[in-house]
């Protein structure tokens, strides 16, 4: 994993979920709980987690995620509801069985950020989250159904590198595309697809469920070249939280978190720190 990070079992509706955590001897903020994004498992932001110092980190690993077999039980999940559920139902084992603190800053990357804000919206953890972190997400996509019909081949159940360059939401190919591997992204396993199916759900979610009016903090980071989410989503978006900060990232894209993890990492301890203090 590169990062040491210890196991968390727990059994949930009679199915193993298997949990990451990043254990420290003397926490001194809250504990720090990422929900991940599409097509990653939990072991892709070990490094990340790392930046957060004095922190425990517990990272969540959703069945069917990321390019190998997931650690957890069960079958992929491809609807919005059934994914804010499945996290909303391991964040509150976790704090039951004392994995964490009773107080945590929510963390959600790309389709975790919007499962975030359902969770915060429908106030299914009302009196836990201390802080909310929105990275790379907004309640809106630019995405599209059409966008996957390109991308994905049902026949090999394989993505398609070209179509995703050529289909990736904005006019212009992202600047990190050149740095991933061509061959891992042609062979994403079919469970990834499933990742893409609950951002069309989320998108129907988020017509018939707009925000409210709440009382929590966010802190959001949005990469300028990000080609899921734009800037004028995410700014509509925070307007509904209490007290909220941007952070515009430039030259960065959607993958800001996953390829730069150790400077993502410290922008994000930075800004929870300084939030902390000011609290």
């Amino acid at each position: 994993m590169g990062v040491w990070l210890k196991k968390i079992k727990l059994i949930i509706n009679n199915k193993e979920i298997i949990c990451l955590k990043k254990v420290e001897p003397k926490p001194r903020y809250n504990t720090v709980i990422i929900l991940t994004g599409a097509a990653t498992y939990a072991s892709n932001y070990a490094i990340f987690a790392k930046q957060f110092k004095e922190t425990e980190v517990i990272i969540i690993n959703t069945p069917g995620h990321g390019f190998g077999k997931s650690l957890s039980k069960g079958e992929p999940l491809t609807n919005g509801n059934d994914l804010v559920d499945f996290q909303v139902n391991v964040i509150k084992q976790l704090i039951k069985q004392n994995y964490c603190s009773a107080k945590v800053i929510l963390l959600g990357y790309s389709i975790g950020g919007m499962t975030l804000l359902n969770i915060v919206n429908r106030k299914l953890l009302e009196k836990n989250i201390d802080l909310c972190i929105l990275f790379a997400s907004a309640r809106f996509t630019r995405y599209d159904k059409s966008v996957i019909k390109g991308l994905y081949n049902k026949e090999t159940k394989t993505f398609n590198i070209k179509s995703l360059m050529e289909k990736n939401c904005t006019n212009k190919t992202p600047w990190y595309i050149k740095y991933l591997n061509p061959n891992l992204i042609c062979t994403l396993s079919a469970n990834c697809h499933a990742d893409f199916l609950e951002c069309d759900s989320m998108n129907e979610i988020s017509k018939n469920e707009l925000m409210i009016d709440n009382n929590k903090s966010v802190i959001a980071f949005l990469g300028k070249e990000d080609c899921f989410f734009s800037e004028e989503e995410i700014l509509k978006t925070i307007k509904s939280f209490r007290y909220r900060k941007f952070i515009s990232l430039k030259e960065y894209g959607h993958l800001f978190i996953l390829e730069r993890p150790i400077k993502a990492g410290k922008l994000v301890f930075k800004a929870i720190k300084e939030v902390t203090l000011k609290g």
